[in-house]
């Protein structure tokens, strides 16, 4: 059996890490670490500063003993394209290796700057098209991880995307739906927004309006730096009893769920489809009055993504999950259920 691989979530607010093992197909936590990422070194999925983002990891990894090198990563941010389309073809030759040669037309990323592939869901025959699932990144954002990794002592095996590994994780607990979903990962820099059925990203839309925003706000209102607020905003207790930072993630749940609304309503205009459930992940998606006004204003709930439902945990790491929140962790266990 293929051994599994490391998850590592490199986010611009904390590392994720999680090592599984796996045993008649029941996953258990081995190891689960979160460190924080030092400030303005990742933006928006880009690494600014390869050293101080791989000491960060090393540092994370030097605390637990005989953890695995072997890496899966993910990219994200407004350059990382997935999208599903209808492509002509008609079923002569490889098919991969044809829709390379114009990828640059439906991605809209240069092939010079860009790592593209395609996956082919189904061919039909009469009409010649194909459903492909098409997905691009920058290679220097890809070689930008490449590196940091391996300054760090890792051996970085797989290079996945964001939405794939979350539309992955979910669908292998809960198998596929026909109908379409959606997954809100709450970041720090944006809100990203993962359409998708039958086990396949459907397009992924982003709203620059991350958790980094409340805390902008509840830093200038109450005249504290930046850290200072995230720690209050994330503190349930404290958001619990100041109502100067409950306003203020109340007033952005609200913005935050009608532009979100408004997202959805437009991919209805689109793709003629409606979606059934939304599911949520993310560290801005602990912050009750967040999430609470997000679903006010969208007349709707939203699930959280708890990989922990379906992924044994030993009870000495429970404390570590239960205080950051098990989605925030999902990433990261998504890929940490990669196979070398």
């Amino acid at each position: 059996m293929s051994n599994l691989m490391l998850g590592v979530d490199v986010g611009a607010s904390n590392i994720k890490i999680v090592e599984l093992k796996e045993k008649k197909n029941v996953y258990t936590v081995k190891n689960i670490l979160i460190a924080k990422t030092p400030s303005r070194t990742v933006v928006e999925g880009a690494i600014l500063d390869h050293g101080a983002v791989s000491k960060a990891i090393a540092d994370a990894l030097a605390t637990a003993k005989g953890i695995s090198k072997e890496a899966a990563l993910a990219l994200h941010g407004k350059d990382v394209v997935v999208k599903r389309v209808k492509l002509p073809w008609n079923g002569k030759g490889d098919f991969k290796e044809q829709f390379l040669w114009s990828a640059e037309q439906y991605i809209g990323i240069s092939s010079e700057k860009a790592s593209y592939d395609a996956q082919m869901i189904k061919h039909d025959i009469e009409t010649l098209l194909a459903d492909t699932v098409l997905a691009a990144a920058p290679k220097d954002k890809v070689a930008d991880m490449l590196t940091t990794a391996t300054q760090a002592g890792l051996k970085p095996v797989v290079v996945d995307l964001e939405s794939l590994a979350l539309v992955n994780l979910v669908t292998a607990f809960k198998g596929k739906y026909e109908h379409v979903n959606v997954v809100i990962d709450m970041g720090h820099d944006a809100v990203r927004m993962i359409f998708f059925n039958d086990g396949h990203v459907d397009t992924v839309k982003t709203i620059y309006k991350g958790g980094k925003f409340l805390a902008e706000e509840v830093a200038q209102d109450l005249s504290i730096d930046i850290e200072k607020a995230e720690e209050m905003i994330r503190d349930p207790e404290n958001l619990q009893n100041n109502a100067d930072i409950q306003a203020a993630a109340m007033a952005y749940g609200s913005s935050l769920g009608s532009e979100i609304e408004t997202i959805v309503d437009i991919y209805m205009q689109e793709r003629n489809k409606e979606p059934v459930d939304f599911f949520v992940c993310g560290a801005t998606a602990y912050i009750s009055e967040v999430v609470g006004n997000v679903e006010t204003s969208m007349g709707l709930s939203m699930a959280h993504i708890d990989p922990f439902r379906y992924i044994d945990i030993p009870a000495n790491l429970r404390p570590l999950v239960d205080a950051c929140g098990a989605g925030t962790f999902a990433l990261a266990c998504g890929l940490a259920m990669r196979k070398a």
